[in-house]
């Protein structure tokens, strides 16, 4: 069995994995893209969030406790008035 290729089937050909290869490459360049920016929206979420929750604990006047792995100290707002 004997396969013969001319050139109009050869440049079917390299056309067709031209555009495969196109197509993939714009797919994963648009999903790198996206995971980008929502790996950024997600830190963003997340600072905002913990900021907002010490605002909160420290509007109460009441000492809280902030930890990072082993460490913890103890915050409060400054200017409550002492008891």
């Amino acid at each position: 069995m004997e396969i013969n290729f001319n050139k109009k089937t050869i440049l079917c050909l390299i056309l067709f994995l031209w555009v495969v290869f196109s197509v993939v490459y714009i797919v994963n360049d648009v999903w790198s893209n996206y995971r980008d920016v929502q790996l950024v929206a997600a830190y963003n979420q997340g600072k905002t969030d913990t900021i907002n929750t010490l605002i909160q604990e420290a509007e109460k006047c009441q000492s809280f406790s902030v930890f990072s792995g082993e460490k913890e100290i103890q915050l409060m707002k400054f200017g409550c008035p002492t008891e």
